[in-house]
């Protein structure tokens, strides 16, 4: 699938306040319109047309090409000064559209009803994005009085773990605080989840199913898989972080076979394990490998992989206590009246590359529900669009402007 980015000029403050929902929205609509699905459309589409968000501003920003033929892109907004650098991080990758007749809007309509703006993309999280441009516009009206940097991550890849972001740092775009701005509900996530997909492949011999016993059948292999991994599960139940609870084990896929008359040669089971702060890929793939091995049935002659199936996410957290969060606390109080809330995600995304890869403090921090993506009617609520642009906002302005 391959698109072309829209005609005509990207929308502009042109004395509208770019932090308010009108403006937000307006950008937010023009990025959901512009297909980014991974797999499918990819990025640069979407890419080209942030770059142009920029146009006539001081911010300064460039396409790097995160991976063959796909592009993300990175920006900066310079102070004056030698103050700190403040990372906006998001990616421009969404998932595809399952089946479009569950979706009672056009998934690239952008469209507005009841509050809430539909369509893929909206929630995870184009909806960060269009409030990182807002930021961006507002600081730039005010670039004079900067002594810090604002620096802009628009990163392909996120969806399947792909080097998007890693590629942005590589390139020189880093700093000292970072928010990615994923849909947490305006809540801070000083901890996220990371994600381990597993495979385990149950190996046998095929034959005519009518002379089954003359074959190996791994399908019979998953009962005792599915019972190692039950109480796998209810170990896990027992290691509790103090903001995410417990890691969790889903299986979640079969494949195998080729006819139903036929024994087949191999069967795999997909697991979704998701990994909380302490717990490593290695160490997990390892634990489950035992277990799987030690409830085999003696002389059983199914054979047992476990493998990591694509690409993966390391958990990743910064204390409560630290400075980003306490000011992020004290910027959702500044703008709401409540202060703000610290929670742990339970998603997985690319802050694990700003706090495990670059040593940066960073927290996840946006508009959107995450049970509202991913699904048909994905949406994300306006009025959340305009909180967490002036949120970020009001944070920035702490950690970047002279007083």
């Amino acid at each position: 699938m391959s698109t072309t980015t829209p005609r005509g000029a990207p929308p502009h403050p042109n004395g509208r306040d770019p932090l308010s929902a009108g403006y937000v929205a307006e950008v937010l609509a023009d990025l959901v319109r512009i297909p980014s699905t991974n797999p499918g459309a990819y990025e640069s589409d979407v890419a080209r047309r942030v770059v142009e968000h920029f146009a006539g501003t001081p911010v300064e920003a460039e396409l790097v090409e995160s991976l063959p033929g796909r592009h993300s892109v990175g920006a900066i907004l310079r102070g004056r000064g030698d103050g700190p650098r403040l990372i906006l991080n998001g990616h421009l990758d969404t998932v595809p559209i399952d089946d479009e007749s569950e979706w009672t809007t056009d998934p690239f309509g952008a469209e507005v009803r009841d509050g809430f703006m539909y369509g893929r993309g909206t929630c995870d999280m184009k909806g960060g994005l269009a409030a990182q441009i807002g930021v961006a516009h507002h600081l730039a009206a005010r670039a004079d009085r900067l002594e810090g940097s604002l620096v802009l991550h628009f990163a392909a890849g996120e969806e399947r773990a792909e080097p998007g972001t890693l590629s942005l740092l590589e390139a020189g775009y880093t700093g000292d605080f970072g928010i990615v701005t994923e849909p947490t509900d305006l809540r801070i996530a000083a901890a996220t989840r990371g994600l381990l997909p597993l495979r385990i492949r149950l190996q046998g011999r095929s034959i005519h199913a009518s002379r089954s016993h003359l074959g190996i059948n791994p399908t019979w292999g998953l009962l005792w898989v599915l019972q190692a991994l039950e109480g796998y599960r209810s170990d896990l139940e027992q290691r509790r972080h103090h903001l995410l609870g417990s890691g969790s084990c889903t299986p979640t896929v079969v494949q195998g076979g080729v006819t139903p008359n036929a024994v087949s040669d191999s069967v795999d089971l997909y697991v979704d394990r998701r990994l909380v702060p302490g717990e490593t890929i290695e160490r997990e793939v390892q634990q489950v490998t035992e277990r799987v091995l030690a409830a085999r049935p003696p002389g059983s002659e199914v054979g047992v992989e476990v493998t990591v199936a694509y690409n993966r996410f390391e958990p990743a957290e910064i204390p409560v206590e630290s400075s980003l969060v306490e000011r992020l606390v004290h910027s959702v109080e500044n703008v709401t009246g409540t202060p703000g809330e610290v929670y742990g995600a339970p998603f997985s995304s690319d802050v694990r590359n700003l706090v495990n890869d670059a040593g940066i403090e960073a927290v996840n921090f946006g508009p959107g529900n995450v049970a509202e993506c991913h699904c048909a009617d994905e949406r994300v609520e306006v009025r959340q669009l305009e909180g967490a642009a002036r949120i970020i906002a009001d944070l920035a302005t702490d950690l970047l402007m002279a007083v």
